[in-house]
């Protein structure tokens, strides 16, 4: 299986164990307001979610599966994102829109979940807006489209797999 690690984190600021330096960068929702404004926190956003729609869509792929699910649901959180929310358990299918509006969430960091389509892809989200994804093919174009968005896009084995 492929497996590339997509981030907004330029790979020539590691240092030699792989770990970024730029202390300055913000890494979370948690940020805005601080290290990021709310306008470019929303806009790296869409990114990460346009790159995931793009590997799905090299791979010929419009479901996953929720394969692992943790929910941090906020009592502040509006209506309509506990609707959406309370929908989801391990095992269900997801749309391609849904999947976007999933991410989304976990970018946020009100849930975390791993999704896969079995033998076929995967797409696993980790701390500090990491994003894993898998395929059983390579997917050139999705990469090349990535990294015209501004994202970086490296071989790279996600930590999250069992």
């Amino acid at each position: 299986m492929f497996s590339w690690r997509v981030t907004k984190y330029n790979p020539e600021l590691r240092n030699e164990d792989g770990s970024y330096i730029n202390q300055d960068e913000w890494t979370s929702i948690s940020d805005v307001g601080t290290k990021v404004s709310e306008k470019e926190y929303l806009k790296v956003e869409s990114i990460y979610l346009d790159a995931i729609e793009a590997f799905l869509r090299e791979i010929g792929v419009d479901k996953v599966s929720i394969e692992a699910l943790e929910l941090h649901i906020l009592e502040e959180q509006e209506p309509s994102v506990h609707s959406f929310l309370s929908k989801l358990e391990i095992g269900i299918e997801l749309t391609t829109s849904e999947i976007r509006e999933l991410s989304k969430w976990v970018l946020r960091e009100v849930i975390w979940c791993k999704l896969s389509v079995q033998n076929q892809c995967f797409i696993h989200f980790g701390y500090d807006y990491y994003l894993y994804i898998g395929a059983n093919r390579n997917c050139p174009n999705a990469i090349k489209e990535v990294e015209q968005l501004g994202l970086y896009v490296e071989v790279f084995q996600t930590p999250y797999s069992d």
